[in-house]
Formats: C-alpha cells, sequence, structure tokens
C-alpha cells in the first residue's frame, strides 16, 4: 500500500484513514546493546544489559509473524543491530517470507568485506551507516568512541563492494559546525560516487539520553536553517528525507526568512509525516508494541496476541488513529483540516518526550500567530480610541 494513499479525504472520527489489514512496515528493535555511547541516544543507559535479553528464537518468531500477515518491510534497529550474533538467522527468516530487510547501523561490526557479504546472501537488502558529524573528532566525541568516524567509514565502503544499497543516517545537532551536513556530503561523493542513495535526517527527541542533551539540539531558526541546507544535497545528486517536521511551521518560516518557492519547494520534499500506528509499527525485542520507535512499549507482544486482526481492533489503536485528541489540525465539528495536514499529518507527536502530544513546532507557531494577532489587535484597538480622542490606558 501507498502511504499517500492512506488518507480517506472523509473527514469524520476514526475516518481520516484507510488503515491497511497490516502494517506496510516495521520497525523492530532486536537489541539495545551498543558498543557507542552517543550522548542524545533516545535508549538510556539503564536499558544496556538490564530488561532481560533478545530471545534469538522469539525474534525469529515475530519476523514469521510479520511475513504470515503480509507485512513487507523490517527495519531492524537496536541499540546495534550487528551486535547480537543470532542477527543473521533472522534475515534468513525474513528471506523466506520475501521481506524487504533494512538495518541502522553505526558500522562498527561490518569492517570486513566478508561479513558484509555474508550478511548480503542471507538477504539483508539495505543498510544506514550513522555519521554524527563530517568532523572526525565531533563524530567520535559524540559517540564517546575513538576510531568510531574511520569504522563508519570502512564499513560504508565494504557494504558497498558487498552489493548492499546503503544510505547515510545523519544526526544534526550543535556540536556539528556550519553546513556540516554538506561538508559530509562532499567528503561521501569523493570517496563513493553515486553508490550511496540518500542521506536520512533524524530529529532528535528528548528520550533516554537524550533528556540529558537537550542543549545540543537545534531548534527553531537553527532547525529550519538546517533543512534549507539539507534540501541542497539534491544538487550533490543525493535524496534526501528528514523526519517529521509540520508543514504549517516550515512555511511560516519560509515566509519570515524570504526563502523562495523552489527551495522552500525542496524543503517540503524531502520532509516526510509519521505514519506511526496507521501504516507503520514499532515493536521491541519482545514484540511489546511501542507508541514510536525511540520509546518503551506500551501495548502486548504481537506473539501474545491474534495478528495481524488485533492491528485492526484494538482500542488503543483506533483511539490515536480517530484524531480526536489533535484539536490543532483537525476540527471535526466543522469537517475541515489545516491545508498542509495530509502531507506531515502534524509532525511529530513525541516532540516532547511524550506520546499523544502535539508537535511542539505547531504548538509554538500557534502561540506565536496567537500572540501577533493579539499585538495587531491591540495596534488597531490603540488606533481605533486615539481616533476618537480617547487615551490609550497602559
Amino acid at each position: 500500500m501507498i502511504l499517500s494513499h492512506i488518507f480517506t479525504n472523509d473527514i469524520g472520527p476514526g475516518m481520516l484513514f484507510n488503515v491497511p489489514d497490516h502494517p506496510v512496515n516495521v520497525m523492530l528493535d532486536i537489541t539495545n546493546d551498543c558498543n557507542n555511547r552517543c550522548i542524545y541516544c533516545y535508549n538510556p543507559d539503564s536499558s544496556i544489559g538490564h530488561g532481560g535479553s533478545p530471545d534469538p528464537n522469539n525474534l525469529k518468531k515475530i519476523v514469521s509473524i510479520l511475513g504470515l500477515s503480509g507485512t513487507k518491510e523490517i527495519l531492524y534497529l537496536g541499540g546495534e543491530p550487528f551486535s547480537l550474533p543470532a542477527f543473521i538467522e533472522i534475515l534468513e527468516t525474513g528471506r523466506k517470507y520475501n521481506i524487504f530487510q533494512r538495518t541502522v547501523s553505526n558500522g562498527s561490526f561490518l569492517t570486513d568485506t566478508y561479513i558484509c557479504r555474508d550478511f548480503k546472501e542471507k538477504g539483508l537488502d539495505e543498510v544506514g551507516i550513522s555519521f554524527h558529524s563530517s568532523d572526525e573528532a565531533v563524530h567520535d566525541r559524540i559517540t564517546n568512541r575513538k576510531g568510531s568516524f574511520q569504522e563508519a567509514v570502512l564499513s560504508l565502503q565494504n557494504c558497498i563492494l558487498a552489493g548492499i544499497s546503503s544510505f547515510i543516517q545523519y544526526s544534526p545537532n550543535r556540536f556539528n559546525s556550519s553546513r556540516d551536513i554538506l561538508k559530509l556530503a562532499e567528503y561521501i561523493k569523493i570517496l563513493f560516487g553515486d553508490e550511496v542513495k540518500y542521506f536520512d535526517i533524524n530529529r532528535l527527541l528528548p528520550i533516554g539520553r537524550g533528556q540529558k542533551a537537550q542543549s545540543v539540539f537545534l531548534e527553531n531558526d537553527e532547525w529550519f536553517e538546517f533543512l534549507v541546507q539539507a534540501a541542497m544535497l539534491r544538487r550533490y545528486g543525493f535524496d534526501v528525507h528528514a523526519e517529521l517536521t509540520p508543514f504549517c511551521w516550515i512555511n511560516h518560516k519560509a515566509k519570515e526568512n524570504n526563502i523562495s518557492a523552489n527551495t522552500l519547494n525542496e524543503v517540503y520534499k524531502m520532509n516526510r509525516g509519521c505514519y506511526m500506528w496507521i501504516a507503520q509499527l514499532a515493536l521491541d525485542y519482545n514484540g511489546g508494541i511501542k507508541f514510536c520507535p525511540t520509546g518503551p512499549a506500551v501495548g502486548p507482544s504481537i506473539i501474545d496476541v491474534k495478528w495481524p486482526s488485533f492491528w485492526k481492533t484494538w482500542e488503543e489503536f483506533k483511539r490515536y488513529r480517530s484524531f480526536l485528541w489533535n484539536d490543532k489540525c483537525v476540527d471535526f465539528d466543522t469537517k475541515n483540516a489545516c491545508s498542509f495536514f495530509y502531507q506531515c499529518l502534524g509532525g511529530c507527536k513525541y516532540s516532547k518526550g511524550t506520546p499523544y502530544q502535539m508537535d511542539h513546532y505547531t504548538i509554538g507557531l500557534q502561540n506565536n500567530l496567537n500572540e501577533e494577532y493579539k499585538n495587531e489587535k491591540i495596534i488597531k484597538d490603540k488606533q481605533s480610541y486615539n481616533s476618537e480622542g480617547v487615551t490609550w490606558c497602559r
């Protein structure tokens, strides 16, 4: 099912979406373990080595349930997925169901070409290698592990040689210098030519270790300036995907900064909405249903319920899909929605670190517009009173 076809075009409680019979794609954590300690990781330090260990048999069962029910794409996450010895067995299971299998890695376990070829043979179709900066020292500082930048570069080379489709997973932050993503794009283009297909851009969230690292998050003008720069990646021949920024806010910032229509359109094109619990699903390594890939499990394991019928019948899914909790983007009384809603679905519902929250950019924009309206009204009222010879009270 194409995600752009998900809407019913009928604004009514619970009737906004054509929910498929099974999630189109699934994001599955297979371990919390990682040899990096990135300062803004959404996993807390306490999750490393705690809360039980992944059971490979359970993971293979989860993949089988998904494959039998019709899911055609799985993105394996962590932790560092390749730190799990059984990962290759999980890929073999997914291949039996013709599932397109992807993962994101720091690259430290992929410094041998033969290992990469083995993963390709067993069913790995695509890998994203995480880069946190174009600068080696900055990257290693963020990961808290010396040599991690060079491992990322080497692993990217090995994946390309093994025939695995590869992309860059990029994390913008305040440690990066100006135009850092463009410097990284130039570096990758020099090393690998057209072999790297695209950049996928993280939006950092105040979850896990990220709760204590919010001072390095890009915000407001910084984030908008970064998005404008990232849109320039197309000039280098890269496609680019960015996470979950509400289009109303982008449009407002473009007007504030006199951004051209062509540039604004490029920023729109690279942004994508969040279809979690509508056409996408996140699971932990026990199969527990997560609200978002960055959060803990909030529902039962798909192993313990009737799947995929649970996907269409669980009340929590229905409550979320109704969007009745969203009073900024959708007005069910008047049967209207923001003109951008069908592109971005309101942005990130986890941007404040709590599920079922309006994107803080949407809330901030509403507050700013209300303040602008109030100030404009005050000015008009002053002019009206003064014209009548009435002194304005201060």
